[in-house]
């Protein structure tokens, strides 16, 4: 391999930016829950869900506003009918290959509830 070879692939992987973020969480939710005498049941369960909102960059023009964490809860929970995510893992994902693609991401994931059951 030349030295040209070298310089391009070193140059094409600095001009890809990335970033990415996790964090977890006891309790997540986007919802009113009411948090008075709450008492979460293993048995009241609705399973693991995952939701996310995402935003993608086409050549250097957002195809949508920006990713919310708000909206990634709520597609998580509302296909489940639930309010309230336990054991939650967020994710928040971004990169960009200038003048070419891009994407951000808002990715969650949990095991949700309805507290009022």
């Amino acid at each position: 391999m030349n030295y040209r070879h070298l310089a391009t692939i070193v140059l094409g992987c600095c001009l890809t930016l990335g970033c990415t973020m996790h964090s977890d969480f006891t309790a997540l939710s986007s919802k009113n829950v009411n948090l008075t005498g709450i008492a979460i049941k293993k048995e009241n369960s609705k399973g693991i869900s995952s939701g996310k909102d995402c935003q993608h960059i086409i050549s250097f023009i957002p195809t949508s506003g920006p990713p919310t964490l708000d909206e990634a809860i709520d597609r998580a929970l509302e296909p489940m009918r639930a309010n309230l995510m336990l054991d939650a893992q967020v994710d928040w994902v971004s990169f960009y290959i200038p003048y070419v693609y891009g994407q951000t991401c808002w990715k969650v994931k949990g095991e949700v509830y309805d507290s009022y059951e």
